[in-house]
């Protein structure tokens, strides 16, 4: 049986935004990744020559409500299979600097 780990993360976006951040400038031309959509918000994602597999499940959760406004909650599931650290962290890197909205 391969060697899963699961990652959890709660955001602010909608799927089809998460989907369109993850399939454009993520895995665009100029990165190492590849991206395939494997079902409605679901994607694999692969690195070529490393030994680098990730499926990415996302589902959108009611949004919350703070006054008049409404902020998207998006649960997002990260599992990969027989990734080395190091390949996890690299991936988390590059995922928080292309996925960050607002602040700083």
């Amino acid at each position: 049986m391969p060697d899963a780990t699961l990652v959890e993360y709660e955001m602010g976006y909608t799927a089809d935004e998460f989907g369109n951040v993850l399939n454009g400038p993520f895995s665009g031309d100029k990165s190492v990744y590849r991206c395939t959509e494997i079902a409605r918000h679901q994607w694999s994602l692969e690195q070529s020559g490393l030994v680098f597999t990730l499926v990415i499940t996302v589902v959108e959760k009611p949004p919350r409500k703070l006054g008049l406004f409404r902020l998207p909650v998006l649960d997002v599931k990260f599992i990969f299979t027989d990734t080395e650290e190091s390949l996890r962290e690299r991936f988390f890197h590059r995922f928080h600097q292309y996925f960050h909205k607002g602040g700083g």
